[in-house]
């Protein structure tokens, strides 16, 4: 028992804990949410990478997804947690993941994080986005909606930007990309998705003074 204990602490004093933000374009936002961990923990296996595994009855990588975007929303910044058994650094973990991720992920950044560091998804509070109507007639429409849908406490920003609106959402995990959609499909400014283009900008903690994001790493 004494043994085993203390092979446990060896391995945690070894064992990292990696932020990462990603991105997913093209037919990668087809690849469901729930899905990710178990992609990511194949990336790593093909990488030469050991992934932790939870404790419990049922042991499975330690992979932490940020918050949930529909299925065929791209992004441009996603964020995960990956437990590893080594102390990885964060550059060789980008660079071996990168040459194994399928078509439309990459990893951008990476950066280690504390083991007793708050949990990832209370480390943000705001995402911003891009969404363009298909039909350019109904952009002025669409933002006035929008203004009129969600308070400023919800709607933090919200700007014209070339043929769509940038806008920042508190809160991403209850107020994402199909909030938005639902308002305007109920106020029939739209029939449904196939209608509008949406983008994940940015995820982070919004910063009143600087008018922006202060995004994860």
């Amino acid at each position: 028992r004494l043994g085993a204990a203390r092979l446990r602490v060896e391995r945690g004093e070894r064992m990292s804990r990696l932020r990462v933000v990603f991105e997913k374009r093209g037919f990668a936002c087809f690849v469901r949410h729930v899905e990710l961990p178990q992609l990511f923990g194949r990336i790593a296996r093909r990488a030469g990478l050991k992934v932790a595994l939870t404790q419990g009855m049922s042991p499975h990588p330690h992979i932490v997804m940020g918050p949930a975007l529909p299925v065929g929303v791209i992004s441009l910044c996603e964020a995960a947690e990956i437990w590893f058994e080594e102390n990885v650094p964060p550059e060789e973990a980008l660079e071996k993941m990168n040459a194994q991720a399928p078509t439309g992920f990459r990893f951008l950044r990476a950066a280690h994080i504390a083991p007793d560091a708050m949990s990832l998804n209370k480390c943000f509070d705001a995402a911003s986005y891009w969404l363009c109507p298909r039909d350019p007639d109904k952009l002025a429409a669409v933002k006035r909606i929008l203004s009129e849908e969600f308070g400023a406490e919800i709607l933090l920003a919200l700007r014209e930007c070339g043929d769509g609106l940038e806008l920042v959402m508190h809160d991403p995990s209850q107020t994402g990309p199909g909030a938005l959609v639902k308002a305007l499909v109920a106020r029939e400014a739209i029939s449904g998705w196939p209608e509008v283009c949406i983008a994940r900008l940015c995820l982070g903690r919004w910063r009143a003074d600087a008018g922006g994001i202060a995004p994860l790493l």
